[in-house]
């Protein structure tokens, strides 16, 4: 419940784009730091490689701009958020939604740049990792779901998904599809 407490006030106490939007790119310099720290003595604290199954899509579209889309479209970025990697190069992004501060649920999205200056867009649906009566389940991956995030990331964007190589799993990331 306090890392959920944290998150909380990290996410919405205060509420400018220098620490929720585009602005707070510094966000992801610390989760890569604190990550790798926390992963010195929690194994589930540290990063973790990014599933072929989370794979949404691509924007064809560069970080910048998709940053400020999905900060238009109700996103802010998600700073307690394990850190993920594809190919041991970690995330260039973290964003959540949620349908309010306190829902019971958020959509998590993934960005990593590639070398085309298109933006790779990996997602999946979990318990929010703020709400206080969610929180601890959160981080255990109770009520996750990547295709249920797949799914939204594909209805929500016009994502090219020609690229997708297996099937969303229903439940967590680590359960095989």
């Amino acid at each position: 419940m306090f890392g959920a407490a944290v998150g909380f006030v990290l996410s919405y106490a205060v509420p400018s784009r220098y620490n929720r939007g585009p602005e707070a790119r510094w966000w992801e310099r610390a989760r890569r730091v604190s990550s790798r720290i926390f992963g010195r003595f929690d194994e589930d604290g540290g990063p973790r490689p990014i599933t072929d199954g989370e794979y949404a899509g691509r924007f064809d579209a560069d970080l910048d701009t998709v940053e400020n889309r999905l900060y238009a479209d109700g996103f802010i970025r998600n700073p307690m958020a394990r850190l993920k990697t594809r190919d041991d190069i970690p995330e260039d992004g973290s964003w959540v939604y949620r349908d309010s501060p306190l829902a019971p649920r958020q959509i998590h999205f993934m960005l990593f740049e590639n070398d085309d200056g298109t933006t790779a867009v990996y997602a999946h649906a979990e318990l929010s990792s703020v709400h206080p009566l969610c929180g601890p389940r959160h981080f255990g991956g109770v009520g996750q779901s990547v295709r249920e995030g797949v799914e939204c990331a594909r209805e929500w964007y016009e994502l090219d998904t020609s690229a997708a190589t297996t099937e969303p799993p229903d439940g967590s990331w680590n359960q095989t599809s």
